[in-house]
C-alpha cells in the first residue's frame, strides 16, 4: 500500500494538507470541465476532500491516490449534474408551469393551490420521513449522506423516500390531472 494512503488512514494532517495543496486546483479544473461552473466545481472538490478526511480511517484505495481523487470528483460531478437536471425538471413541471411565461390567472391560482397542497402533504409526513425527504429533494443530498448525517441506514433512507413519494402521490392525486392538462396544452 502507498505510504501516502497509509499516512492518510492514520489521520496524518500533514499528508492530508499536502494532498489538498497538490491536487485541489487540478481537481477544480477537472470538475469545471464537467460542470461548467467555477463555484460548483470548487464546492464538489471541497466536498470530496471533506469526505476523504471524514472517512480517512476506513479508506480502501486500490489505485493511486490521484486516480482515486479524480474518480471521486468525476462521480460527484456527474451526481450533481444529475440532481440539478432532475430538480430543474421537477420545478418546471410541478411548480413552474404557471410561472413567468403565462399570464393566465387560472393557471397561477392552480399553481398556488398545488404549492399549498404540496406543503400540506409534506407537513403530514412523519417528522423523520419529512426530514429525509427534504434532505434528498431540497438539499440534494445523496442517500448515503443522509444516512450518515441522521445515523440511520441507507435502506431506512430509501424506505422513507418511498413512503414520502407514495403519500405525496396520494395527497396530490387531484392535481395530477390538472398538471397533465396544463403541461400538455402549453
Amino acid at each position: 500500500m502507498d505510504e501516502t494512503i497509509i499516512a492518510l488512514r492514520e489521520g496524518n494532517h500533514t499528508t492530508f494538507a499536502s494532498l489538498f495543496d497538490n491536487y485541489y486546483d487540478a481537481l477544480c479544473r477537472y470538475a469545471f470541465s464537467i460542470l461548467k461552473d467555477t463555484d460548483d466545481a470548487q464546492d464538489i472538490v471541497q466536498k470530496v476532500f471533506c469526505k476523504l478526511w471524514d472517512q480517512h480511517a476506513d479508506l480502501e484505495i486500490r489505485t493511486s491516490i490521484k486516480s482515486y481523487l479524480y474518480r471521486i470528483v468525476h462521480n460527484e460531478s456527474l451526481n450533481f449534474v444529475h440532481q440539478q437536471t432532475n430538480r430543474g425538471e421537477i420545478n418546471r413541471e410541478i411548480i413552474g408551469f404557471a410561472g413567468e411565461n403565462t399570464d393566465d390567472v387560472n393557471e397561477q391560482v392552480a399553481a398556488s393551490d398545488l404549492q399549498q397542497a404540496i406543503d400540506k402533504a409534506l407537513a403530514n409526513l412523519a417528522p423523520q420521513c419529512r426530514k429525509v425527504f427534504e434532505m434528498s429533494r431540497m438539499e440534494q443530498k445523496s442517500y448515503s449522506e443522509i444516512a450518515q448525517s441522521l445515523a440511520i441506514s441507507v435502506n431506512t433512507v430509501e424506505n422513507h423516500i418511498s413512503k414520502a413519494l407514495r403519500l405525496l402521490r396520494v395527497a396530490l392525486n387531484d392535481f395530477l390531472v390538472l398538471l397533465f392538462l396544463i403541461l400538455h396544452l402549453n
